[in-house]
């Protein structure tokens, strides 16, 4: 790994740390988020309006070694029914970390991209095609379903 990119991330991770995180992620419990530069875990708490918002999911962010040039990887590692979200490894799909990844875009970026995906999902690009024809058909069906998944899966624990 390059200098360059140590330099980068432990900035983008200071960052994290001296600012904050985005609106709805918090740290692990028993954790600064900073034993490992090069990948992430945080929590994400359902955005208020969603089907999600009764929900905590656990999130992974996975920094190649040729980043910033490459964009992380994202994965939920809570389940959750999610048009942009494959069902089986809860990989994210989202533009942002694919096609419209550039260099100047850094860790903060992205989990505010995977925050506003639980707000508008785009089953254009769906990764769960059963999630996405449902969004598309029936609004309401998705919704609940989507809800219900997060209160089997991402139910929030006491501890947090």
């Amino acid at each position: 790994m390059s200098s360059k990119t140590l330099r980068r991330l432990a900035k983008d991770h200071a960052a994290l740390q001296k600012e904050g995180l985005p609106p709805n992620y918090f740290w692990p419990p028993h954790t600064d988020g900073s034993h490992d530069l090069m990948s992430l875990d945080l929590f994400l708490a359902g955005p208020e309006g969603t089907p999600y918002s009764e929900g905590v999911f656990k999130l992974r962010l996975e920094i190649p070694t040729g980043y910033p040039q490459q964009a992380p990887t994202a994965a939920f590692k809570t389940k959750i029914w999610h048009p942009n979200v494959d069902e089986d490894t809860g990989a994210v799909c989202v533009d942002t970390l694919k096609k419209d990844w550039n260099e100047k875009l850094g860790l903060r970026h992205v989990l505010v991209v995977i925050n506003c995906l639980l707000v508008s999902p785009n089953p254009a690009s769906a990764l769960n095609g059963e999630a996405g024809k449902v969004m598309d058909n029936n609004w309401g069906a998705f919704e609940r379903r989507a809800k219900l998944m997060a209160s089997v899966h991402a139910a929030i624990s006491p501890d947090l």
